[in-house]
């Protein structure tokens, strides 16, 4: 959830949503209502670092309280935590079948290291804007976390430089199959960046390669005046907080795909459909209860999805 890899950013150069979802995983892995807890424990280290105004306003999450800041739209912390785990696990269960990994625009992703075990034999490479990136490596270093030996970072600026030219230098082997991770990245992009981005990972990518990324619903952007065409209705949870804050805070949504459109977007690029989660199906895998019931409500203006590139 960040948009270091655009300009819509601090000028600081690093991105205010990369923080809070850092922040959000740190709280998830001291929780202790069990099915909001994650394993992210260098969430916990990096946040301890943040003293932004932003981070500052936000560090109630780390306290444990159930009373979630107004600052945050409802629904996101579980929807943050929900994403996290749906990502790990993937990552846990494809490990070692994938020679080459590219997390784009990575922010404080830490499956690097937390993973590092399993993805020993993987090539790791984080891409994301160059201010970002040289901030996270700084931070690191501030808490004295040595990246992995086998994770490479690779900075780009999207306004100036084309991911195809990036994957070139490292040209796949016969067999040789990578995976994608875009999370909380696509909807801060704008659809020629977006283009050029997927036709990029699509010419890259091997028979079986596949792809992780999220998005939200093309009738939620938001125009230059902070109104969408087709504004959120009651049943929506969360929808018009989250519209509301990524404008206040400069990282706006620019890009969406339609409920009824995905198939037709991942063909365009030669990937096939594995998995598609939304609120509703993420709420039934990770906060359903034995009885059936629902024990977190999830944002839902956003959807998960995992697909496998297919050459025609």
């Amino acid at each position: 959830m960040g948009v270091s890899l655009c300009q819509k950013k601090t000028k600081s150069g690093f991105s205010a949503t990369a923080e809070l979802t850092c922040l959000l995983r740190a709280k998830s892995y001291g929780e202790k209502k069990p099915h909001l807890k994650s394993d992210d424990y260098v969430a916990v280290i990096l946040s301890q670092t943040f003293h932004s105004l932003f981070s500052m306003m936000q560090k109630t999450f780390l306290l444990g309280d159930d009373v979630l800041n107004l600052a945050t739209p409802a629904g996101i912390y579980p929807y943050i935590v929900a994403r996290t785990l749906y990502i790990d696990a993937i990552f846990q269960k494809t490990a070692g079948r994938f020679s080459k990994i590219f997390i784009l625009g990575a922010g404080y992703d830490s499956r690097a290291i937390r993973f590092y075990h399993a993805l020993q034999h993987s090539r790791i490479f984080e891409i994301d804007h160059p201010a970002m990136q040289q901030h996270k490596i700084e931070k690191l270093s501030e808490v004295h976390i040595s990246p992995p030996s086998n994770l490479t970072f690779l900075p780009i600026d999207f306004n100036q430089q084309n991911l195809a030219d990036t994957l070139a230098n490292f040209p796949l082997q016969t067999g040789e199959k990578c995976l994608f991770l875009l999370e909380g990245l696509l909807m801060y992009l704008d659809p020629t960046q977006v283009k050029t981005l997927l036709s990029a990972i699509s010419d890259y990518s091997s028979d079986g390669s596949q792809i992780i990324f999220d998005f939200v619903y093309e009738n939620l952007l938001v125009d230059d005046h902070g109104i969408t065409d087709n504004p959120p209705r009651n049943p929506e949870y969360g929808v018009k907080e989250s519209i509301e804050g990524v404008r206040t805070i400069g990282e706006a949504w620019t890009f969406g795909i339609a409920a009824q459109g995905i198939d037709g977007f991942l063909q365009q690029y030669g990937f096939t459909l594995l998995d598609r989660a939304d609120a509703h199906e993420l709420e039934k895998r990770f906060f359903t209860d034995n009885q059936g019931k629902c024990l977190e409500r999830i944002n839902t203006a956003s959807c998960l999805i995992y697909a496998s590139r297919e050459k025609s």
